[in-house]
């Protein structure tokens, strides 16, 4: 929900304040700084994004170093605890659609803000802390009020206290993550975002993953650690969390790529300003975890990172790297990952989720990392023919033997590493798709499979639809209350080959029975296969005896196939499974 209009006195503030506040701001040397702020709105609500802006008079080259000048926000909450949160200097920009291609124009001076998000409500108060090397200077203490939280607000994504290896917000709520990758944009840059987004929300989709990469959000490329020529960037990042915060929709956001720190995938070192021949301080790229200069630069963007985007409730993770394999492994890269992540705890008041992926197989020492809360699974089956359901399952039960606990996530996904085209020829009924969406869930991951390839298959192929049965099917269940396993339950038809893969708890079942025979096309494997499966049984055990319901589901459209009560003792039970072709789903309940 958005903040109230300004009440009259708020606006006449914001009147005085913004001329001041959009002057270049590296203005007159002094003794000590000074500085003037004024807040956005008087009254929000809690779990909402409270905003001040204003200017800062103190000599610098560059505002994005702390050293040089460094702006906090200081918050007193209704109850006396207190909050710190760093601030940030940038600039707005106007938008426009010229073609099919985004043009930016730069609004008038940057300027400095403070961002947070009040969690209780009542009179909270406010101040700017501004330090230089010439000293300190303070705003005056300044109330606004908080109202209480929205009906749609439950606060941040947590790991569950009642069961670690899901998620649930500050309220309770439980979250189960259904949605896909969202990396980056198109030539519409935000325009591509304004139609992605209400599409998927549409289809009941809660999660995306942003990336920061250099042809996108990335904020720091023409210059290290000066993010002047990049605040474009960082302003189309603020619109789509806006936009994904409005459709319900909870963003991973990935903060570095593996790209310009890798020989041997997507390499982009020879421009990669790290680069020593480029005039960084690297020499090769795997020095980026070991360097001093480069871990202080990275240090910088984190913070800017946290005072811009650490506000945001629906901000489910910080994902330190995608598939940080393709640069190095070893000691140096896991000390680097748990002093980062140990950073973000002292930075970032709210405690975001910290995680980072890799691109090969499970054995990694990253995950036993106590500082990252979530295991990534990255599975692509092209250039090995198998049965995705089967080998993702494998894969996700591997983790979880490893790290009991942790919540998982199948966080990539396709049939075919290597391009949009190649995974149609592969796979033209999108097959491994629908497959790994399921598998990701029932597999015992926090959420679904999240797909690639969103803007040139997902979207030209209109795919939205197959998401909306993954959010029916979940609606309403508890995860972290269940107390989850993941089986493989016996499932048979005469002359069939079938699979069934389910999640049974206390008192829900969630299983998933699949045509095994019914794959992708690569060979060996059989290919697509429509054919009717008649007369199967699926046979559910470790049950609690009495009366459940069984809701059998088409996993195309969502609609109830079968709705029947059931009655059993012995802890077992045998189900007529309805006739399908591809795939069904069961949603078993006491």
């Amino acid at each position: 929900m958005s903040p109230r209009p300004l009440p009259s006195r708020a606006l006449a503030l914001a009147a005085c304040l913004l001329p001041l506040a959009l002057v270049a701001m590296r203005c007159i040397p002094g003794p000590k700084p000074s500085a003037t702020a004024g807040a956005l709105a008087e009254r929000v609500r809690a779990f909402e994004r409270f905003e001040t802006a204003g200017s800062i008079w103190a000599d610098w080259d560059n505002p994005f170093d702390p050293e040089q000048v460094r702006l906090d926000g200081e918050f007193r909450a209704p109850d006396g605890s207190t909050l710190a949160m760093p601030g940030f200097y940038t600039r707005d920009f106007r938008r426009a659609l010229v073609g099919d291609f985004e043009q930016l124009a730069p609004r008038p001076q940057p300027h400095w803000r403070v961002r947070m998000t009040p969690t209780q409500p009542g009179t909270w108060e406010w101040r700017w802390v501004v330090t230089t090397p010439a000293g300190t200077a303070t705003t005056e203490w300044t109330a606004f009020e908080v109202e209480p939280a929205a009906p749609d607000r439950h606060g941040f994504l947590r790991r569950s206290p009642r069961d670690g290896r899901y998620l649930a917000w500050d309220d309770g709520t439980p979250y189960v993550a259904i949605g896909e990758n969202l990396a980056w944009y198109d030539g519409r840059g935000t325009y591509a975002y304004d139609d992605w987004i209400p599409k998927l929300a549409a289809q009941g989709v809660n999660y995306v993953r942003l990336w920061m990469p250099s042809w996108a959000f990335g904020i720091e490329q023409d210059a290290l650690g000066d993010y002047t020529n990049r605040l474009d960037r960082a302003w189309q990042l603020d619109h789509v969390l806006a936009l994904a915060e409005r459709h319900g929709i909870a963003v991973m956001l990935c903060i570095q790529n593996h790209g310009p720190f890798s020989l041997e995938a997507n390499s982009e070192w020879e421009s990669n300003p790290y680069n020593a021949a480029n005039g960084g301080p690297l020499a090769a790229p795997a020095d980026f975890f070991t360097d001093p200069a480069a871990r202080a630069l990275f240090e910088r963007r984190l913070r800017y990172l946290v005072a811009r985007w650490g506000y945001a409730t629906h901000l489910l993770a910080w994902e330190l790297w995608n598939e940080v394999d393709l640069v190095a492994t070893g000691p140096a890269v896991e000390a680097w990952h748990a002093d980062m992540a140990r950073l973000l705890r002292v930075l970032d008041p709210y405690d975001h989720l910290v995680t980072t992926s890799l691109a090969r197989g499970n054995a990694s020492p990253l995950w036993s990392l106590p500082e990252l809360d979530l295991v990534q699974i990255h599975h692509y089956a092209f250039p090995l023919a198998y049965d995705i359901p089967s080998t993702i399952a494998q894969r996700l039960r591997l983790q979880r033997n490893a790290h009991p606990g942790k919540p998982q996530l199948l966080g990539e996904h396709g049939a075919d590493y290597r391009g949009p085209a190649e995974t149609l020829a592969l796979d033209p009924e999108s097959i491994g798709f629908h497959h790994g969406n399921w598998i990701g869930l029932v597999g015992g991951g926090f959420g679904a499979g999240m797909t690639w390839w969103w803007d040139d298959l997902i979207d030209p192929e209109d795919l939205y639809f197959r998401f909306a049965p993954l959010a029916r099917f979940v609606a309403g269940v508890a995860f972290d209350a269940q107390d989850f396993t993941a089986i493989r339950p016996a499932v048979a038809a005469d002359g069939r080959n079938l699979a069934a893969y389910a999640l049974r708890g206390e008192s829900v079942v969630l299983a998933w029975v699949q045509n095994a025979d019914h794959q992708w096309s690569l060979d060996p494997l059989p290919g697509p296969d429509p054919e009717e499966v008649l007369g199967a049984a699926l046979t559910l055990t470790g049950l609690a005896d009495g009366a459940w319901t069984a809701r059998w589901i088409d996993t195309r459209t969502g609609a109830d196939v079968a709705v029947e009560p059931v009655a059993f003792s012995g802890g077992t039970v045998v189900l007529a499974v309805p006739i399908f072709r591809e795939d069904i789903a069961l949603r078993f309940e006491r």
